[in-house]
């Protein structure tokens, strides 16, 4: 705790020495300095709790995949758990099994066990016994996002600008931060919840998680806005499928 106190003590200090001169001249009560202080103190644990986004790249990177349906596109995917990774189904659709391709581990192959094209959900298994991931790799939480999120940071992990290297392996994937804007919903026969934010996403990203400030997954990246419902352009506007979504997909996709 001896670290917290060089703000509040400081605080103190400085601000009883104002209220002291100011209380002479009659300008400032006693509980104007206390009100002072509180929102001094306030602002300090605030900043204290900004989420460490570097500290979160390096927890979760290894977790996230190139998917290569070897068709000359590519996109995302995540660990959900051992032998079980999660992409959007555009990445994959019509294909039966894609490469898997990791930072500096050998590839591996993943057959898609399960598709909901209408969430834009996609389920990859792979063998744990022939597949060696990344030393640091660790499945990912599934969250919850609401509108009590709106405005929070996030950051959004794919791999939109990784080429593959000669021995198959493509590097980290790319971060990109911003906040969550607002939840919409597309509807029942249309995608479904969906975070809007503002996090820049590019072709290559779609199937990337997208990450709170305690490193987990609130939402996959699946577009970018590219015009509103009146026909403007939009700019600056992605969107992500939300967890909730990811989570009603899997279950309807696991084996009965």
């Amino acid at each position: 705790m001896r670290e917290n106190q060089g703000i509040p003590v400081y605080g103190v200090l400085f601000l009883a020495a104002v209220g002291l001169i100011l209380a002479a001249v009659g300008c400032v009560s006693s509980g104007d300095v206390d009100a002072r202080i509180d929102r001094a103190v306030a602002t300090a644990v605030a900043s204290s709790t900004t989420p460490d986004l570097n500290r979160i790249y390096r927890e979760t990177r290894a977790s996230v995949f190139y998917i290569d349906p070897a068709d000359g596109q590519h996109g995302t995917g995540w660990l959900l758990e051992p032998g079980v990774i999660v992409t959007v189904a555009h990445v994959v659709s019509g294909r039966t099994q894609v490469i898997v391709r990791q930072a500096t581990a050998p590839t591996f192959v993943a057959d898609v066990v399960g598709l909901d094209e209408r969430r834009d959900v996609a389920l990859l298994r792979y063998d744990t016994d022939n597949a060696g991931l990344e030393p640091d790799a660790r499945p990912l939480p599934l969250e919850d996002a609401g509108i009590d999120d709106v405005a929070t940071t996030l950051l959004a992990l794919g791999y939109s600008s990784s080429g593959v290297k000669r021995e198959g392996t493509v590097g980290s994937p790319k971060a990109n931060s911003g906040i969550l804007s607002q939840i919409t919903n597309f509807g029942p026969d249309s995608y479904g919840r969906n975070l809007e934010m503002d996090a820049a996403i590019d072709p290559g990203d779609s199937g990337g998680p997208v990450l709170n400030g305690a490193g987990e997954v609130i939402g996959m990246i699946r577009a970018a806005a590219r015009r509103s419902e009146g026909g403007a352009t939009v700019v600056g506007t992605f969107y992500a499928v939300h967890a909730d979504e990811i989570r009603v997909a899997l279950e309807e996709m696991a084996p009965r």
